[in-house]
């Protein structure tokens, strides 16, 4: 990153990932501040170049406090990080409630969405860069992370519209891979619960079997035999 003043935005700042790019910038940007969003405060040290706002960023009095923060500052938007997120749903994937549902979407896709609205003007003039933490979850089913890596697969796509239709910004998806966090211990226990109710090899014989059928799945997805 150049050496221009600025902000740097970063969701879910009060731990993990967040929280220590937070650290980091402070660290080792002494031209850029910090506006730190978290549902919790953080322990982030007293810098008159950190910016906090604690609340929920789905909410929208949290939103338009951002708006208004950034509006105070006055000071070219050099980064949007929408890290925060949230995994709601360990069980199997139809287990997920619509009260579930309604959260994962709003926190993981919608309110990130609401941000980029928010910055993209000014990133347009900086030549920012919109980074979406996203997950290895997006990348194919994930027993118990199924509606969880859902959500991040939607972001992975809108993170591509984004860099397609705003090509003076740069938008990355961001898959930090395995890290020590309290989501990954989360992770950690529901892929341990999955583990202790293994399939035996007579279900996974007759799973083998059901799919050695010939069939075909056509342009409207419904199932046809083959001849």
């Amino acid at each position: 990153m150049s050496q221009q003043e600025g902000v740097v935005i970063v969701t879910g700042a009060s731990r993990g990932i967040g929280h220590q790019v937070c650290l980091n910038v402070l660290r080792t940007s002494a031209h850029l501040h910090v506006l730190a969003v978290s549902r919790s405060p953080t322990t982030l040290p007293t810098s008159s170049r950190l910016h906090q706002i604690t609340g929920d960023i789905t909410d929208t009095h949290t939103q338009a406090q951002i708006k208004g923060r950034l509006q105070a500052l006055n000071q070219p938007i050099l980064a949007l990080v929408n890290n925060a997120a949230t995994v709601e749903s360990t069980g199997p994937f139809l287990d997920t409630t619509s009260s579930e549902w309604t959260h994962l979407l709003a926190t993981n896709l919608t309110a990130a969405l609401v941000l980029c609205s928010t910055c993209i003007e000014e990133l347009k003039k900086s030549g920012g860069r919109i980074i979406n933490v996203t997950s290895s979850a997006s990348l194919g089913p994930i027993p118990g992370f199924s509606a969880y890596g859902m959500t991040k697969a939607a972001l992975n796509y809108a993170t591509k519209a984004l860099a397609l239709e705003y090509p003076e910004v740069t938008s990355v998806a961001f898959y930090p891979g395995v890290v020590d966090t309290d989501m990954h211990q989360v992770a950690v226990k529901a892929a341990a619960a999955y583990a202790a109710s293994p399939r035996t090899t007579m279900d996974t014989a007759a799973l083998m079997a059901k799919l050695s059928k010939p069939i075909a799945v056509d342009s409207l997805g419904a199932l046809r035999r083959v001849l």
